[in-house]
């Protein structure tokens, strides 16, 4: 933590802290990010903090408290706060329009982001694999099924919101209700309630609606698979029964694009 006072320049005072960044040798903190702190003294009252303007930069060059317009920042609540990376070094520069100056403190906290290890461990995991999944049967037999069934149940699901008294409105309420709930919990309320009012209309008894719902629920899964492996047999596998070679290199390519966009999320540029 630094404690300073900003000097007396042409009417204003002005001081600039510098924050000096690490090597990059040092992996140890390539998931890491420093959170910048300034805090003003009680002794300036909050209503004077509009006072105080704050620029954030990486740019020696620029001369003291020469920042553009848009660059300053002002306080909130008497704090100011910002975040960057460890291997860079970027200045802080302070300008405070009063008589005269105050007291400044600036404290500095390297923290881990163990979510940017997760994602450095799945960019890798992906890069290394992408030369097998791309060419392996079932990855796409799997994946293509998988997507097949979430297609089927995307259509009764809308196909059957006319069949419900919801209105125009049931689709913003899927949407809303679907990413609060979860669209996996939602879906099978919405389904069993879709079945339900289906089978209220043909005059069938509730004790009908479980075996139905079990049924058709079973029926929605085969026909999503059998679809999906129907797509997979017409337009992935060749007659000699492996993966076509060029959909093989596409999707190679493509796991490994989404490996360098994972492996880039793990640290701050």
């Amino acid at each position: 933590e630094v404690t300073f006072a900003p000097s007396s320049m042409g009417g204003i005072f002005c001081e600039r802290i510098r924050i000096s960044g690490m090597p990059r040798w040092q992996f140890q903190s390539y998931a890491n990010q420093i959170h910048v702190r300034m805090n003003v003294s009680h002794s300036m009252p909050e209503k004077f903090h509009w006072k105080i303007q704050i620029c954030f930069h990486g740019n020696a060059s620029t001369g003291l408290c020469q920042c553009e317009m848009g660059e300053w920042q002002v306080l909130q609540g008497g704090m100011w706060n910002a975040v960057k990376s460890p291997y860079v070094s970027r200045y802080v520069d302070v300008k405070l329009t009063d008589k005269k100056s105050t007291v400044f403190s600036l404290s500095i906290q390297e923290e881990l982001q163990k979510w940017r290890l997760a994602c450095l461990g799945i960019g890798f995991v992906l890069l290394f694999l992408s030369p097998i999944v791309s060419k392996w049967a079932p990855f796409y037999y799997s994946s293509s099924m998988a997507l097949g069934i979430l297609l089927v149940v995307l259509i009764v699901l809308f196909q059957g919101m006319k069949l419900l008294p919801m209105g125009k409105k049931g689709l913003f309420y899927l949407t809303i209700y679907g990413s609060v709930l979860g669209v996996g919990s939602y879906a099978a309320h919405y389904f069993s309630s879709m079945v339900a009012s289906i089978l209220e209309n043909f005059g069938l008894s509730e004790e009908m609606h479980n075996p139905v719902s079990i049924f058709l629920l079973v029926a929605v899964v085969l026909t999503g698979a059998g679809f999906g492996y129907w797509m997979v047999r017409r337009f992935i596998i060749s007659k000699d029964g492996s993966v076509d070679a060029g959909i093989a290199q596409f999707v190679k390519w493509a796991m490994r694009v989404v490996s360098m966009f994972f492996v880039m999320q793990h640290r701050l540029l």
